[in-house]
């Protein structure tokens, strides 16, 4: 596609040349606005668990339901959703998404009782699962070159600023007013975007051929996915020997291997081998979802490590965290610009090494450590790292996948992102309660695990992009 093409595609048939700088903004403001509230959505509640559990008389067990209602339909769905914007076209798909989850936020912040509050942070989860493949896909087709650079970059940030900044936002809007809020804030926010989305991008998609949906592959993908994230959820919470563990993580792995199977058969597949065939986008994959595994990890226990041992509150939590969200920041608005012309699967690399060294650091942590000397410093070099790392490794993925396949392939690299961040806290859950020591005496032992994800993620990327035969696969590839 031509830059002409897509000016065009934006500013609604102005050449290149006359576009003004406005709809560029705008169109960039409607999907990246999107995506930060998707990802403050996965964590704002968390923070208002005990006050939404004391209103409405909720147990702990049935309080966790409220993110995790999220999580499920989220993860669940996203290889749909991005199926349905290549068969039906991602502008409308994004703008029903975000449509969804706004409804959903009104059902779940008016919410009188646990059921109708489950079914809106469900709908939410499922809301945030269609927009955000597609907003995703949008990113990879309507910027090219420059512009491009820079849409992932800031679309790389918000992914990495969300989770901290959900938790400092719940606790300011529970603070200021109640749990509510953190749910009805979307209401106004979203209908906002869905505006500007619908004059920056309109509502007329790109071209698409005719194609069946293939449901029956769909579904298949669904309850696999749903299967997986409830087991690792579930490993989350009660361990890896309860039965309901083990029970949904096998019907995953047969699930999945009945899509594989079927999907063979398939006129039109739901996950085209074509996805997978590319070495440097099968090495970014599984990079990612490694990746995914240690940084939702380490967010969440440390803030359990903030909380139980340095004795901070909910909003102090947040607000110690937030030195990772500005390091990111300024690795991806700042210092990107000055290594622009190192190669994607280079900077990448160069990530994954500074990130294994901010979590080394935090292995150092016990009952006398410091925030200052303990804590600070490895989230300032962990999010330098994630800045680098991160705008690499949605490029390789996105930018190299067949244009027909778009929307599959951002269904594919989210999916991996949270299947990876589930996973990272089931696995980091067996060091964390070992030996029945407190959170000081295993929070060393947590980021020694995370240390060996971290070196995995780096051999496999070194494996798939250096490794022998590399070279080769990738000309081929380009040929």
């Amino acid at each position: 596609m031509s830059t002409d093409r897509v000016s065009e595609s934006v500013s609604g048939g102005v050449p290149a040349r006359d576009a003004p700088a406005r709809p560029w903004a705008l169109a960039l403001t409607a999907i990246v606005g999107a995506e930060f509230m998707l990802q403050l959505d996965g964590t704002i509640v968390n923070v208002a668990l005990p006050t939404l559990q004391s209103d409405l008389g909720l147990s702990i067990t049935g309080g966790s339901w409220v993110p995790n209602g999220f999580l499920l339909a989220f993860g669940g769905l996203l290889l749909l959703a991005g199926r349905l914007g290549d068969v039906l076209g991602h502008r409308r798909v994004f703008l029903a998404g975000i449509g969804l989850v706004v409804g959903a936020s009104l059902l779940a912040g008016l919410a009188p009782n646990l059921e109708v509050l489950l079914l809106g942070r469900v709908l939410q989860g499922a809301g945030a699962a269609i927009a955000g493949p597609t907003g995703l896909a949008l990113l990879a087709i309507v910027f090219e070159g420059e512009r491009r650079q820079r849409a992932f970059g800031l679309y790389s940030t918000v992914t990495g600023l969300g989770a901290s900044a959900g938790m400092v936002l719940g606790g300011v809007l529970t603070w200021v007013g109640d749990w509510r809020w953190s749910l009805l804030v979307n209401v106004p926010i979203g209908l906002l975007l869905i505006a500007v989305a619908v004059k920056a991008l309109g509502l007329r998609d790109e071209a698409t051929r005719s194609r069946p949906l293939g449901l029956p592959s769909a579904l298949l993908g669904t309850v696999a996915v749903t299967a997986a994230v409830y087991g690792l959820v579930r490993a989350a919470e009660r361990g890896w020997s309860d039965t309901w563990t083990l029970v949904p993580l096998g019907a995953a792995v047969v699930l999945a291997a009945v899509l594989l199977v079927s999907d063979r058969r398939a006129q039109e597949p739901l996950l085209p081998l074509a996805v997978f065939a590319g070495r440097q986008r099968a090495g970014a994959l599984l990079g990612l979802l490694l990746l995914a595994a240690v940084l939702t990890g380490f967010l969440i226990y440390l803030v359990q490590y903030l909380q139980g041992v340095l004795r901070l509150d909910a909003l102090q939590s947040g607000l110690a965290i937030l030195p990772f969200g500005l390091a990111l920041l300024v690795a991806t608005q700042l210092l990107t610009k000055h290594i622009a012309a190192v190669s994607l699967k280079v900077r990448a690399v160069l990530g994954l090494v500074v990130i294994l060294a901010g979590v080394a650091w935090l292995t150092r942590l016990g009952a006398d450590s410091t925030y200052l000397i303990g804590v600070l410093p490895a989230l300032v070099v962990i999010g330098v790292g994630v800045g680098v790392a991160i705008i690499p490794f949605n490029m390789i993925i996105l930018t190299t996948a067949p244009p027909e396949h778009a929307g599959v392939t951002a269904g594919l690299l989210q999916t991996a992102l949270t299947v990876g961040g589930s996973l990272g806290l089931a696995a980091l859950l067996i060091p964390f309660t070992e030996g029945g020591g407190g959170i000081a005496e295993n929070i060393s032992s947590v980021f020694a695990w995370a240390c060996a994800a971290m070196a995995l993620a780096l051999a496999v990327a070194l494996l798939f992009w250096f490794g022998p035969g590399a070279r080769a696969a990738e000309s081929a590839g380009r040929g």
